[in-house]
This record gives C-alpha cells, sequence and structure tokens, in this order.
C-alpha cells in the first residue's frame, strides 16, 4: 500500500474531488445493486454476465439523462393533438472494447438517436496503456459517454479521453462504470476537465496493507473484491501472443 492512501477516508477523498471538479455519483437503486450482485459471483455464468451488463446499461442510462433538456414538440393522438417531448442535445456512446459494448448496446436501446464511437485500448504489463484503434464521429457540442465497466487504474479512460480530443469540442464529459477505485478517480482527475461527471455502482476501497496500489486496487492493476476481468467474463479469454497478419 503506498503511504498516501494510509490516511484514506471515502468522504473525504469524494470532497476533495468535487473541489476538482470531478462530480462521482453512486447509484444504489435496488435493480442496479441486484444487477452489481449477480456481476460479482463468480458462479454467474458468460451469457448471464453479459445480459447483467446489458442491464446496467439499460438502467444507469435513466440517472445518466435524469437531469437532460428536452424540447417540446406537437404530435397528435388519435383523438386529437397534444403536446410531446424529445431530447434536445446530442449524444456520443464511447464503450472501451471488449467490456464495455454490453452496457453500451444497453445504454443505445433506450436513446434511439445516440451515436457510437469505438476506442480499443491495450493495458502493458507495467499497467501504461496504449490505444490501438479508434473510430469516432464529430464530437463538437456533443455529450460524450465513455463506459467501461472496471475503473481501476483510470489509464485507460485518460488514453481514450486523449484520443476523443481531436474530434472536437464536447459540450460535457460523461463517464460510466460499474466499480471504480479510489486509485482510479483520483488518476482521470488529473486529465478530464472539470464538470466531468462520473456514475458508479460501486466504490471498491478497501484499505489492505500488503502488495496493493490503493484502496480496493491490487498490485496488478485490478480491483479488489471487484468483479474480475470483465471482458474475459463476458467475452472468454483470448489466446495472447498468437502470430498473425492480414490475410
Amino acid at each position: 500500500m503506498q503511504s498516501e492512501w494510509k490516511n484514506y477516508n471515502r468522504e473525504r477523498f469524494l470532497r476533495a474531488l468535487g473541489r476538482k471538479g470531478i462530480n462521482v455519483r453512486i447509484i444504489t437503486h435496488p435493480l442496479i445493486l441486484e444487477e452489481l450482485t449477480r456481476l460479482r459471483k463468480r458462479t454467474t455464468k458468460r451469457f448471464e454476465f453479459r445480459q447483467a451488463l446489458r442491464r446496467m446499461g439499460e438502467l444507469l442510462s435513466y440517472e445518466l439523462l435524469r437531469e437532460a433538456k428536452v424540447e417540446k414538440i406537437q404530435i397528435k393522438t388519435p383523438l386529437g393533438k397534444a403536446r410531446g417531448f424529445k431530447l434536445k442535445d446530442s449524444f456520443v456512446v464511447v464503450p472501451v472494447l471488449r467490456a464495455g459494448l454490453p452496457i453500451a448496446e444497453g445504454f443505445n436501446a433506450m436513446i434511439k438517436s445516440v451515436e457510437i464511437a469505438f476506442v480499443s485500448c491495450w493495458r502493458e504489463k507495467d499497467l501504461s496503456v496504449k490505444v490501438e484503434y479508434a473510430k469516432v464521429p464529430q464530437i463538437e457540442g456533443k455529450h460524450v459517454i465513455i463506459i467501461d465497466p472496471m475503473l481501476a487504474t483510470g489509464h485507460s479512460l485518460c488514453a481514450v479521453y486523449e484520443a476523443l480530443k481531436p474530434y472536437g469540442k464536447a459540450k460535457s464529459w460523461k463517464i460510466l462504470a460499474v466499480i471504480a477505485s479510489p486509485a482510479g478517480l483520483r488518476e482521470i482527475s488529473k486529465t478530464f476537465p472539470k464538470g466531468t461527471d462520473v456514475f458508479i455502482c460501486a466504490l471498491d476501497d478497501e484499505v489492505m496493507e500488503k502488495d496493493f496500489i490503493g484502496p480496493g486496487l491490487n498490485a496488478s492493476g485490478y480491483i479488489v473484491p471487484g468483479l474480475g476481468d470483465a471482458g474475459d467474463r463476458a467475452y472468454g479469454k483470448p489466446v495472447k501472443n498468437l502470430p498473425w497478419k492480414l490475410a
């Protein structure tokens, strides 16, 4: 455990993030807590795990869009005219491959007009991150929502943010994760702009004394107790270092 975390206090830490302009919201709706439990259980099968992530995307979309602006429109019912509403702003959802895909699918199911960007990252043994692939629409004037189930070290999200910046000035930045660690939240506070909203379902921050980077984050950069490797649990463990070439 790094000495800087020895006096860690959750409330004090979250207040400090707020002063930096990083607004962390821990969502504890009963339905979300039920899906979180399903994701944490080691006996949850791959299909069920993906479905739980997708369901998380649907449920979290309500919380993320709770204060979204709408505009009035005129519609016709079978019996007459009525006032209707539609979302006023535009949204770009950015799932971090692979693990962010099921959550993005759930989010996309709730908002028909959302645009999707794809960014793939690779984490090295030293926990540094390299962006390998990015297909991104114009984000100028739009709300950008980056999705990654596990906000562990925060390096992946910071790399994604830097990869997205050339595509325009976003109206706002939002991060949607299932579980976060304090170290990851602190890392994104160094990179993301003031006013960034972070939506999580749990903050794993148990303070341990040995072989840990920080509260709830082990020396390998995995959240503990967490839920394991979300990408592997959703899609299977990939074969590493397999030689390949384009046909």
